[in-house]
This record gives structure tokens, C-alpha cells and sequence, in this order.
């Protein structure tokens, strides 16, 4: 992208927070190595800007029941020439992403590579991220179900009811990448 700082657009599908949470971690980051950003959650319906206004996109989505959530798939449709024109990285938000189940990791794989198939779409990044498990977020079943599915990884939940997996570190490494190919 030469000298000047690069424009990035972050766009994130947060259901519970905790994605809209990491995508605000990751526009900082980028901030702090000297690109202007801004996030949108579409959840939220914070608005929306055009991809063609940026010069790269970062496209965060948590994973529910086994897909991510419809107003991410209709940005990315609304988007794609511009998304696709230029550098671009897709953020999975999931418990699955803290296991180290081989079957668990590539169902989160598949799920993505679906998802990205049929948007038409290769980003430049690929990154699959850790969720979290907020209790206040949770009605009694799905409750029992995570805290079930999290016991069974051998994982601990927080008494608090807010059990973050999210690794920071590897999260901060992969911005630092994403921002290399902007310079």
C-alpha cells in the first residue's frame, strides 16, 4: 500500500459481544501501528460503510449452530467486488477454536471454508479465534450445553460466569502480519 497508512474497515456479527469485543481488540491494534480504522458491528446495525472506501477489510463472524450469522453473508454479497479487490482476512469466533480435538478444529474448518466458498471469497487470512463463554449471555439450556461441552474439553469455567479462551497474544500476531501487507 506504499508509505501512507492504510484505510481498514473491520465488520464483525456479534451475537453475545465477545466478537465485536476481539474486532474492537483488532482495529486498536491496527490503530497503534499507524492505520485508520472503523468497526461496524452488524448486529448492532451501527450503520454501514462501503468496502470501496477502504483499502482492506477485516470480516469477523462468531459461529452458531453450525454457520455464521445472515447480515455477515449479506455484507459480504453487497461487498464482494470491493472485499475480494483488495487485502482481506475472515476472523471465526468459536469455543471450537480453543480445542484440541482434531475433529472439533477441522468442523470449524469446513464450516469457514463453506461459508467462504460460497461467498466466492479468498482473504488473504484465514484465522480461527477462540470465543467465550458469558453466562448473563446464555439462556438455562444453552448454559448447560456449554458448560457441558466445555467440561468435556477439560477446559475451566471462571466462577464469575465470564470464561474468556480468546488467545490474545496469538491474536495480536496475526494483526502484525495482516498489517505487513498494508505497508
Amino acid at each position: 500500500m506504499g508509505p501512507e497508512m492504510a484505510r481498514v474497515l473491520v465488520i464483525c456479527a456479534s451475537k453475545e459481544g465477545h466478537t465485536e469485543h476481539i474486532a474492537h481488540h483488532v482495529a486498536r491494534k491496527l490503530e497503534d501501528a499507524r492505520h485508520v480504522t472503523r468497526m461496524i458491528n452488524l448486529s448492532s446495525h451501527d450503520g454501514e460503510a462501503g468496502a470501496d472506501d477502504y483499502d482492506a477489510s477485516i470480516l469477523a463472524g462468531s459461529v452458531h449452530r453450525g454457520g455464521f450469522a445472515p447480515e455477515l453473508t449479506s455484507f459480504l454479497m453487497r461487498h464482494a467486488p470491493a472485499i475480494r479487490a483488495r487485502p482481506s482476512a475472515f476472523l471465526t469466533v468459536s469455543l471450537s477454536a480453543a480445542s484440541h480435538d482434531a475433529h472439533e478444529l477441522a468442523g470449524l474448518g469446513e464450516i469457514a471454508d463453506r461459508f467462504l466458498f460460497e461467498a466466492g471469497w479468498q482473504p488473504n487470512f484465514v484465522e480461527h479465534v477462540a470465543g467465550a463463554v458469558h453466562d448473563r449471555q446464555l439462556n438455562l439450556i444453552e448454559k448447560v450445553v456449554l458448560h457441558s461441552v466445555v467440561r468435556q474439553q477439560g477446559e475451566e469455567l471462571d466462577a464469575s460466569g465470564n470464561t474468556d479462551f480468546t488467545d490474545w497474544k496469538r491474536l495480536d500476531r496475526f494483526v502484525k502480519e495482516f498489517s505487513r501487507i498494508l505497508d
